[in-house]
C-alpha cells in the first residue's frame, strides 16, 4: 500500500478517566482497525489435520466465487464430508477496505498472471503483456474484484439453453440469484432483490457532482436511468449493488464459508496446492495435493469438483490428462480424455478515456486524514467503496436490439490521489510514459476514467500449458481483437466516439472537461478522434476487466465443450467443473454474481444425482 499501513498487531483497549473523550475516540479507531482481516471470520485451517489417504465425500478445488457456494450448499447435508482445497491463505486486512482493491495486485493474494504478447493488443503495456490478476486466497477473485453485483440479462442465459444446455435459461436460473441475495436494511424493505440469501449486498448511489452530471448527460443523449438493474430490459444507466457490509468487502470466503464454519462437515484446507487429479479407468478418484510441504493423495467417495476459475481449472484438467490430445502429447502427458480444454476463452475487454475536471466536479475532502477518520470511525467515505464505480451504463451502439453490446464503468480520482489512482495505473501495467503523462494531468485536478466494456466479444483466446510441471504458470493467449470480421474493434471504436459525444452534452460541458492524451507515438501520427486513431489507441491501451470465462465450456458435444449441462466432464465419471469456465458464452456484465449462481445451481444438480 502506498499511504495506508495496516499492521497485524492491535493493542488492548486504552483506559483512563481524565481524557475520556479522547480515549473513546482512540478505542473506536483501534477497534475498527482490528476488525479488518480478523481470522475469526473465516474457517479454521483444517490442513494440518489431513493425512495421506484421507477420504472425503466431496473434494472442492478452489474456495472462490463458485467453489465457496457449492461447498456451502453440499455441506447442508450433514452426512456428507466436504473438503475445500484452497491454494492461498486468508484475506488480509487490506482486502477488507473496498478502495484498496488494486493494492492487492502483485501481492501473495494474487496469482499475478500475464498474457502472452500478441499482435494487435496490449501494445502499451510493459513487455506488451496485459496483467491478469486472479485471487490466490480464500474467497478467490471476490477478494480482488470491484464488488459489483451484476446478473447479466435474460438473453445471456436463454442463449445458453438454445445451445442445448437444458435448465440454464433465464426462467430456470433466476431464482438462484434471489437465493444468493441478502440486501441490507433499509433498502431490503423496497427492492426486487432477495433479503435472506448467503451474500450481503449494499445499495449505494454516489452523490458526487460529476456523477449527477454524468447521469444527466446520458439522459440528454436518450439513455434513461434505471432504479434497479433489469435483466429483462437492461438498456440504461443504473446503480448496482455492492458486495459489501458496513463498509467492508463481503468476500465469499468470509460470508459463504466463514459464516458457516460451525458445520463440522465443512472443512477448509489453506495453502493447499493441487497438482493433479487422480483418474483411473475414466473415473475421478481423488487428488494429489501439496499441504505443508508434503505431497498427499486424498480420496473422494463421490466427486471431485474443480472450481479453480477460467485459468486454473483448465490447467489442472490438462495436467491430469484431460484436454486437447495433440497439445498434451507434445508435453508427454498421458491422455485420459481428448476434450477442447482451454479453448474458447472469452473476456470483457475494456478501453480507457480519461478526463481532467475542475475541483467543483467532486466533493473534495478537507484534508488527507479525512477519509481515514471517516472510514475508521463510521466505515463510510471514499475508502468504503470505489466512489461512483457501481454506477454502470448498458447500451447498444447499433440500436438494433434491446440487449446491450457495450457497458461503461467509471473511476473517479481526487486531486493528489495517493491510493486508488496510482494503484489502478500500476495494476494495469502501462508503460512509464503513459503513467507519467496521466500523473501530471491528475496531480492538481480530479480525473474521471470513462471505461467502455465489450460485453459480447466475438474474439476468443486459449489457455495452454507451458510444461507438465504443475507450478509452471500456464500460457494465456487473450485473443483480444482477433475476430475475422473485426466486429470487436468496430464496437470499441464506436464506444470511444460515443464517449466524445457524451462529453459534448451540456451536462458535461459545464465542467469544461479536458480529454487526457496518452502519449502513443504510433497513434499520435494519426488524426486525433478519427476511426484510425481510436483503432490504434484501443490496440495499445485496451485490457482485461478481469472476467475470463468459457475455457471448460458447457455443451452437449465433446467436439466443442468440456462439460455437459450438469457440469460433468464428458467421459469422466465423478468429475465436475463448477466456475465461470463453464459459461458457453460470457455474460453481458461482471461475472462474480453469475459465478456464484453457477455454484448454487451445481449444488442442486449434485444433490439430485446423489440422492435419487
Amino acid at each position: 500500500m502506498s499511504t495506508l499501513s495496516l499492521g497485524n498487531s492491535c493493542p488492548g483497549n486504552l483506559q483512563g478517566t481524565s481524557a475520556g473523550l479522547f480515549l473513546t475516540l482512540i478505542n473506536t479507531l483501534v477497534a475498527a482497525k482490528c476488525s479488518l482481516g480478523d481470522p475469526i471470520n473465516y474457517p479454521e485451517d483444517f490442513g494440518p489435520n489431513i493425512k495421506n489417504g484421507d477420504t472425503f465425500d466431496f473434494i472442492v478445488i478452489g474456495g472462490g466465487s463458485a467453489g465457496s457456494v457449492v461447498a456451502n450448499k453440499l455441506s447442508e447435508n450433514r452426512n456428507w464430508k466436504v473438503l475445500v482445497l484452497e491454494a492461498g491463505g486468508l484475506p488480509s486486512a487490506t482486502s477488507d477496505i473496498p478502495a484498496l482493491m488494486f493494492n492487492l495486485q502483485g501481492t501473495e493474494e494474487d496469482w499475478a498472471y500475464k498474457t502472452q504478447p500478441q499482435k494487435g493488443s496490449c501494445l502499451s503495456m510493459k513487455n506488451k503483456q496485459c496483467n491478469w490478476p486472479r485471487g490466490k486466497v480464500l474467497g478467490g477473485s471476490s477478494v480482488l474484484n470491484a464488488m459489483l453485483y451484476v446478473k447479466g440479462n435474460r438473453r445471456d442465459y436463454d442463449h445458453w439453453a438454445e445451445l442445448g444446455n437444458t435448465g440454464w435459461d433465464w426462467d430456470s436460473i433466476k431464482e438462484y440469484f434471489t437465493k444468493l441475495e441478502q440486501v441490507l436494511p433499509p433498502e431490503s424493505e423496497n427492492t426486487p432483490l432477495g433479503t435472506k440469501g448467503l451474500l450481503t449486498l449494499t445499495k449505494k448511489s454516489s452523490d458526487e457532482p460529476i456523477k449527477i452530471s454524468l447521469q444527466e448527460a446520458y439522459e440528454q443523449v436518450g439513455i434513461k436511468y434505471l432504479k434497479e438493474q433489469n435483466p429483462e430490459n437492461p438498456i440504461g444507466t443504473v446503480d448496482v449493488p455492492l458486495c459489501t457490509e458496513k463498509g467492508q468487502r463481503a468476500n465469499t470466503g468470509k460470508k459463504i464459508l466463514g459464516n458457516y464454519q460451525n458445520r463440522t462437515n465443512l472443512l477448509v484446507s489453506l495453502h493447499s496446492f493441487v497438482e493433479r487429479l487422480i483418474i483411473k479407468e475414466n473415473v475421478a478418484k481423488g487428488v494429489k495435493v501439496v499441504i505443508g510441504g508434503k505431497l498427499l493423495k486424498l480420496k473422494a467417495k463421490k466427486e471431485v469438483i474443480v472450481s479453480g476459475g477460467a485459468i486454473n481449472s483448465p490447467q489442472l484438467l490438462m495436467l491430469s490428462g484431460i484436454g486437447p490430445k495433440k497439445h498434451l502429447e507434445s508435453l508427454e502427458i498421458t491422455v485420459k480424455k481428448n476434450l477442447p480444454v482451454g479453448q474458447f476463452l472469452q473476456d470483457h475487454l475494456i478501453s480507457w478515456q480519461e478526463i481532467k475536471l475542475p475541483l467543483d466536479a467532486i466533493k473534495y475532502p478537507k484534508g488527507p486524514a479525512d477519509p481515514l477518520y471517516e472510514y475508521f470511525m463510521r466505515q463510510e467515505g471514499p475508502l468504503a467503496s470505489l466512489s461512483l464505480t457501481n454506477f454502470l451504463t448498458f447500451l447498444n451502439t447499433k440500436n438494433d436490439s434491446m440487449w446491450p453490446n457495450l457497458g461503461f464503468h467509471y473511476f473517479l480520482f481526487p486531486p493528489n490521489d495517493q491510493i486508488l489512482g496510482p494503484a489502478v495505473i500500476q495494476g494495469v501495467g502501462f508503460v512509464d510514459s503513459i503513467v507519467a503523462a496521466r500523473s501530471r494531468k491528475c496531480k492538481l485536478n480530479p480525473c474521471l476514467m470513462m471505461i467502455p466494456t465489450l460485453l459480447t466479444p466475438k474474439s476468443m483466446g486459449r489457455i495452454m500449458l507451458k510444461s507438465k510441471t504443475p507450478r509452471d504458470y500456464p500460457l494465456i493467449y487473450s485473443g483480444y481483437l482477433t475476430d475475422n470480421a473485426e466486429e470487436d474493434i468496430t464496437v470499441m471504436v464506436e464506444a470511444m466516439r460515443f464517449n466524445e459525444r457524451l462529453i459534448q452534452t451540456p451536462a458535461f460541458q459545464k465542467y469544461n472537461p479536458e480529454i487526457i492524451r496518452y502519449p502513443i507515438s504510433k497513434c499520435d501520427k494519426l488524426p486525433y478522434g478519427s476511426i484510425m486513431y481510436w483503432d490504434c489507441f484501443t490496440r495499445h491501451v485496451a485490457t482485461t476487466l478481469y472476467h475470463p470465462t468459457s475455457t471448460c465450456r458447457m455443451g452437449v458435444s465433446e467436439n466443442n465443450s468440456v462439460v455437459d449441462p450438469r457440469l460433468r466432464v464428458h467421459g469422466v465419471k465423478n468429475l465436475r467443473v463448477v466456475d465461470a469456465s463453464i459459461m458457453p458464452v460470457i455474460t453481458s456484465g461482471n461475472t462474480h454474481a453469475p459465478s456464484m449462481m453457477i455454484g448454487f445451481k451445481a449444488s442442486d444438480m449434485i444433490k439430485e444425482d446423489w440422492l435419487e
